[in-house]
């Protein structure tokens, strides 16, 4: 409870200074009659006082909007490492999400004012309660596999990508197959085979940011009955440069050479001539391509916690495979962007390792891309702050 501007404090204060000579002129009455006059004056103190912050609600918007969207902010993304290292150490991952927060205030207040021949005094004092009432949302049944188990929308991933993302990064966590070529598999534990796989995918991927950069291709969705079909289109008369890398790309996805226009599809087999196989991951899929990335300590390695993966740590630039990396300490980190607690040791994420926190970004716009649409008309709940 505050008293909101300098005339509300002028005021009690002279209220109180009258009240000092009134029980001075009284110094003749009857005890009876000084405690009669003393308590009206405080009824008289205390209505002014609550009166004065009768509109206190509106003063806590500003701290309470930004308080509670820093808490809420930083909670998520705590959550979000969690299970990725979680999903390192074949944990099951769980979601919480906040679905309301909704804040009210109690107000109490007192005064006084006592009077002895000659003198008095007076006094006021006020103070608040929040009583905040969170709800929380367990990602759980059809919604855990609409958001976590259904491909990631090749809407989204378009969008993201006109609007400036690092397409190699983009691809690289995004894709699961390219025509024959397969990225990561889920697991904490890639074999050997599975790793040769990779590199020739990210040979691919390279090309495509490559081809990008010299304008050597182009997607865009049909028109009319076709509009629902996606199309990959390449540049027919490239200069010698770029043809030469649009030659390499079709050969390393074994694409027709003499084609130049392909329907973009996510069927493995049986593809015609024309087409080209572009799958995309689950959420939960790209949550476990990215626990590759977690740093496991020696202590649980020991205690046999997680399994050896080694064919991860023979991998060159091991950045554009795994763009995440996330560190583990004894210790509480001092500067992380973000750091959880897990099995007696904590895991975190540097601040200043940018690659990291722009993967871990990336996660998180997907996660918030694929979640249920919630329903419009929610009613708009008023809760008294008083």
């Amino acid at each position: 409870m505050i008293l909101k501007n300098h005339m509300t404090h002028s005021y009690l204060k002279m209220t109180i200074h009258q009240a000092g000579k009134i029980l001075d002129k009284a110094y003749t009455y009857t005890l009876y009659q000084r405690k009669l006059v003393t308590r009206c004056l405080a009824t008289v103190i205390a209505s002014l006082t609550l009166t004065a912050c009768s509109s206190f609600g509106t003063d806590r918007v500003v701290p309470d909007r930004f308080d509670y969207n820093q808490a809420i902010g930083q909670s998520t993304n705590q959550q979000m490492l969690l299970n990725l290292v979680r999903l390192r150490y074949r944990d099951v991952p769980v979601f919480l999400s906040v679905s309301s927060v909704l804040s009210q205030y109690v107000y109490l207040g007192n005064a006084n004012i006592a009077g002895a021949a000659g003198s008095a005094s007076g006094g006021f004092g006020a103070t608040y309660i929040d009583r905040p009432t969170i709800s929380y949302s367990p990602l759980s049944g059809e919604e855990f596999a609409h958001q976590m188990l259904t491909p990631i929308s090749s809407t989204s991933i378009f969008s993201l990508a006109q609007s400036g993302w690092p397409a190699g990064q983009l691809i690289m966590m995004s894709f699961e197959r390219l025509s024959h070529l397969n990225n990561s598999a889920f697991g904490p534990v890639l074999s050997h085979e599975q790793i040769k796989q990779m590199e020739k995918f990210e040979l691919a991927v390279k090309l495509i940011v490559e081809l990008g950069k010299h304008n050597g291709f182009d997607s865009y969705h049909g028109e009319g009955k076709d509009a629902k079909n996606r199309y990959l289109v390449f540049e027919q008369n490239p200069a010698p440069e770029t043809r030469k890398l649009i030659n390499r790309f079709k050969k390393v996805l074994r694409l027709n050479p003499d084609i130049s226009k392909f329907r973009i599809t996510d069927r493995q087999t049986n593809l015609k001539p024309d087409e080209i196989t572009i799958k995309l991951r689950s959420l939960l899929t790209l949550m476990g391509f990215l626990s590759h990335g977690v740093e496991v300590p020696n202590a649980h390695m020991q205690e046999k916690l997680v399994e050896l993966n080694t064919e991860v740590s023979k991998i060159e630039n091991n950045d554009f495979f795994v763009p995440l990396h996330i560190r583990s300490s004894e210790k509480e980190p001092d500067h992380a962007f973000v750091a959880i607690e897990y099995q007696d040791y904590w895991f975190y994420i540097e601040h200043s390792d940018h690659v990291s926190k722009q993967a871990f970004g990336l996660l998180t716009y997907l996660y918030m891309l694929q979640a249920p649409q919630a329903p419009s008309g929610v009613p708009i709940i008023t809760i008294p702050a008083g």
